[in-house]
């Protein structure tokens, strides 16, 4: 399934962290794994969308 692109503009990993309804230290991973990345104030969420739906259903496919 192709990315979405859906920026925003957050100051913080907290900002981040709202928008993508996740925890700061997930947020943190996924930056360090290439699935956020800046242009600025402006941050591209939608791979890591994506990577967080793929979690969600490899989670539930695994249980």
């Amino acid at each position: 399934m192709a990315t979405k692109d859906e920026v925003i503009r957050a100051d913080s990993t907290q900002d981040l962290s709202e928008a993508l309804g996740c925890s700061t230290d997930l947020v943190e991973d996924m930056r360090g794994m290439g699935f956020l990345d800046s242009c600025g104030e402006l941050w591209n969420l939608g791979p890591a969308r994506d990577y967080l739906r793929d979690a969600a259903w490899a989670d539930q496919l695994w249980h």
